[in-house]
C-alpha cells in the first residue's frame, strides 16, 4: 500500500492541513520573514532525515543531475521565502486555495510537457479550480490583489517547475535525502544573501510557539515527501487535482476550530468550485 499514489495523497492531505493551521499559529509574532524561514528549511531537513529508511536507498549521480539539482534548489529558495511571507498576511483557508495555483500550473504541465492525454473535464475542471482562486480575491466590490496575493501566485508558479523538475530528478537520491538537500541549501542561500545572522534566528525561535512550530516542520517534511512519491507513482494531473482538496479540508477546520467567518461564503463558493474542478479533473 505505501508503493501506491493514493496512500501519499492521503499522507499529503493530512499533513496539508496540519501544517496550514499549526504553522500560522506558530508565528503570529514573527519579526523576521527570512529568518523564520531558514529555521522552517532546517526543522524540516532534519525530520526529513528521519524519513530515508522508507524510501529506496540509492544515489545516481552525474554533473548533468547535479547542475539540475542546483536549479531546483535555487528556485526552492525563492519560493520559500515568497511563501513565509504570503502566509503571514493570509489566513490559513484563504492561503491554501490560492494554493491550489499550483495544481493549475502542474495540471497545464502534464497537458502540455509530459504529454498526458487531453481530456475536455480535465481541461474544465482546471477552469474551475482557477475560478475558484479569482472568487477568493474579490472584496467588497472589487477585485483585490495585494501584494500576499502576488507572493502566493508567483511561489506557485515557481513551485509547480520545480515540482515538475522533481518527478524525474528525485529518482536519482533516496527521496528522503532528495528533500533534505532541497530545503537545507536553499536555508543557506537565504542565510547568506539575506544577510541574516545566527542571533536574529535564535530571536525568530524564542518568538514562535515551539511546539506549533516543530509540529509544523514536520507536517511540511511529510508534505514534499509524500507529493514527490505521488507524482511518481501516479498520473500528474489526477494527483494534482487530488491535492486541491487541501484547500476544503483547511477551511472546514479553520471554521470547525477557530470560528473564523471571514469572507466565509466566498471560501464555501471557491471549495464548491474546487469540488467539482478534482471530480472533473479525475473523470
Amino acid at each position: 500500500m505505501i508503493n501506491t499514489w493514493q496512500f501519499w495523497v492521503v499522507i499529503y492531505l493530512i499533513a496539508g492541513v496540519l501544517f496550514a493551521q499549526k504553522f500560522k499559529s506558530s508565528n503570529r509574532n514573527m519579526k523576521n520573514a527570512g529568518s523564520l524561514t531558514i529555521l522552517l528549511e532546517l526543522f524540516t531537513g532534519i525530520f526529513s532525515l528521519l524519513m530515508i529508511p522508507v524510501f529506496d536507498i540509492k544515489f545516481d549521480i552525474n554533473t548533468n543531475v547535479l547542475l539540475t539539482l542546483l536549479i531546483v534548489v535555487f528556485i526552492y529558495a525563492v519560493t520559500d521565502r515568497l511563501n513565509i511571507e504570503a502566509r503571514y498576511g493570509l489566513d490559513p483557508s484563504t492561503f491554501s486555495m490560492l494554493k491550489q495555483l499550483s495544481t493549475v500550473f502542474m495540471i497545464i504541465f502534464g497537458f502540455t510537457l509530459l504529454k498526458e492525454e487531453f481530456v475536455f473535464s480535465k481541461l474544465l475542471g482546471t477552469l474551475f479550480i482557477i475560478g475558484a482562486n479569482i472568487i477568493l480575491s474579490y472584496d467588497k466590490g472589487k477585485f483585490v490583489i495585494n501584494k500576499y496575493f502576488i507572493m502566493s501566485f508567483v511561489s506557485n508558479f515557481l513551485f509547480a517547475v520545480a515540482m515538475l523538475i522533481n518527478v524525474d530528478l528525485s529518482d536519482h537520491f533516496n527521496l528522503a535525502f532528495y528533500t533534505y538537500i532541497t530545503v537545507t541549501i536553499p536555508s543557506i542561500l537565504i542565510f547568506v544573501f539575506g544577510r541574516h545572522n545566527i542571533a536574529d534566528i535564535k530571536e525568530e525561535f524564542k518568538l514562535c510557539k515551539r511546539k506549533d512550530f516543530i509540529i509544523a516542520a514536520f507536517s511540511w517534511a511529510l508534505m514534499l515527501n509524500a507529493s514527490i512519491r505521488a507524482y511518481q507513482l501516479g498520473s500528474v494531473t489526477v494527483v494534482a487535482s487530488l491535492f486541491a482538496l487541501t484547500a476544503i479540508l483547511n477551511a472546514l477546520v479553520e471554521f470547525i476550530f477557530s470560528h473564523n467567518k471571514n469572507k466565509f461564503i466566498q471560501k464555501v463558493i471557491a471549495a464548491t468550485l474546487i469540488i467539482i474542478g478534482v471530480i472533473l479533473v479525475n473523470g
